[in-house]
């Protein structure tokens, strides 16, 4: 796996071992970043679930101002942590344009907004499918909402299948195959 455009195209990213993390797929994320085109320059973004930082690295690669990356599992970090300094390295980025924070992101109580000083203009969400099945209506209307103004982007990775009622995001664009294995990004627009 490997970004795929920008300052850091060509850089590998760390995975951790086994199949706790679905990393998503280097044309997921081509498709996604040419869908968003110039919006992701100079933008401030969020990657939730963040696995490997994929999205949020291969956003600081295309011109984003800065990324925060949240996840709970010690894997998961030591390979954020791995890909930050190769990235920043090839990229050029300073210290500041990206953060990593090991947090539960299913503690419901929590204000997530003491972690962060603005808004994201794009939020990655990319959590287990399992959880999605779940917890959808969490993750649209309290989590990822947290992190969002009126003019944000919500992109996020799901089975096909999945089905998208929100209060608060309207459904932009699909993208990938169909099947209900199928994994596609769904770039969703707040609406409050």
């Amino acid at each position: 796996m490997r970004i795929t455009g920008g300052t850091a195209r060509g850089i590998s990213l760390q995975a951790p071992k086994g199949d706790s993390t679905r990393p998503a797929t280097d044309r997921t994320r081509e498709a996604v970043f040419s869908s968003l085109g110039t919006l992701i320059e100079g933008s401030i973004c969020i990657d939730l679930f963040a696995g490997t930082g994929s999205y949020g690295f291969e956003a600081l690669s295309r011109g984003a101002q800065s990324c925060l990356f949240f996840d709970s599992k010690p894997e998961a970090i030591r390979c954020l942590k791995q890909n930050k300094i190769n990235v920043s390295k090839s990229a050029d980025l300073q210290d500041e344009q990206s953060k990593i924070f090991k947090v539960n992101l299913m503690n419901r109580e929590y204000d997530w907004t003491q972690k962060i000083f603005k808004k994201a203009d794009c939020i990655f969400l990319d959590p287990p499918y399992a959880l999605l099945e779940v917890h959808l209506s969490y993750f649209l209307e309290c989590l990822s909402f947290q992190f969002a103004h009126k003019d944000s982007i919500l992109i996020l990775e799901c089975p096909s299948h999945l089905a998208i009622k929100s209060q608060t995001w309207t459904v932009h664009k699909r993208i990938g195959a169909s099947g209900k294995s199928k994994p596609n990004a769904i770039l969703l627009n707040c609406h409050s």
